[in-house]
């Protein structure tokens, strides 16, 4: 299987979202491929291991081939629990909410603190804000940008599921 097949089925898993979502037939904002390259560049930088998102995809790959076939909860269960290491979870964390807010998480540690510290986060670029899967979990649309008519409002927004692409509304069909 090739990294993207591989990166679009681990982001399946770990957002909830269906494939069809991150890699549909007509995609001509394509952000699959910038997360892709940018989450493999990142993770190496900050985690000092080349070879981390390598690993991370080789594990989903081999959890994912596995006979028989485990549900896609069993195979983020058994992704956290032969992590190796925080760099691991972290850059599993990091991709988690690089799709759904367009941006990349930066954790700054704080000695002594309850909660670890802070986070502060950049957005890629205007393709990664309009395209973050947070827009669809509210059923809304980035301020400036919208495909929806002038007072869509007054009605009910569509079920959750419509957005996610899973019949069940929560995660991936991993199909």
């Amino acid at each position: 299987m090739s990294d993207m097949n591989n990166f679009i089925g681990l982001s399946e898993i770990l957002t909830g979202f269906n494939r069809s979502v991150f890699a549909p037939d007509l995609d001509p904002v394509n952000i699959k491929t910038t997360y892709l390259s940018f989450w493999k560049n990142k993770v190496a930088g900050e985690s000092g291991n080349q070879q981390l998102t390598a690993d991370i995809l080789a594990l989903f790959e081999q959890l994912n081939g596995q006979m028989p076939k485990l549900s896609p909860q069993q195979i983020g269960e058994k992704m956290l629990a032969d992590a190796n290491g925080t760099h691991f979870v972290m850059a599993c964390r990091q991709l988690i909410y690089l799709w759904y807010m367009g941006a990349w998480p930066t954790v700054h540690p704080q000695a002594g603190s309850e909660t670890g510290g802070s986070t502060s986060s950049a957005i890629l670029s205007s393709d990664s804000y309009t395209s973050g899967l947070v827009w669809k979990v509210m059923q809304a649309h980035p301020m400036g940008d919208s495909n929806y008519r002038y007072g869509y409002w007054e009605s009910e927004p569509a079920p959750l599921n419509e957005y996610t692409g899973n019949p069940n509304g929560r995660g991936g069909t991993h199909e």
